[in-house]
């Protein structure tokens, strides 16, 4: 359900249709938008909006939305978090056994 943006009413969609990307994103998954067309019966109002976007590809489909950048992000800070230990070396010190 979808809310008008005149007067909140909440509306179903009159039509909808798909809108394809013609080029792959970087995994090689296909983006496929849903529209809608919208009419309240409240106030009259019409217009036209994205339901939802969808990433098709070789792993299967995957939703996009708000929710699913979260996650994204989240996973991303896990895996740069879970790094290694940092070991310093200060090269003066090696250069001072050289000369030596």
């Amino acid at each position: 359900m979808v809310k008008c943006p005149k007067c909140g009413t909440e509306v179903q969609p009159q039509k909808t249709w798909q809108l394809v990307a013609p080029l792959p994103d970087a995994d090689g998954r296909v983006t496929i938008i849903v529209m809608g067309s919208f009419r309240c019966p409240n106030c009259g109002y019409s217009w036209r909006q994205k339901i939802s976007t969808i990433k098709v590809g070789p792993e299967g489909e995957v939703e996009v939305g708000k929710a699913a950048k979260k996650k994204r992000k989240k996973k991303e800070k896990k895996k740069e978090s879970s790094g290694g230990k940092v070991i310093e070396i200060d090269l003066s010190e090696l250069y001072r056994d050289e000369e030596l």
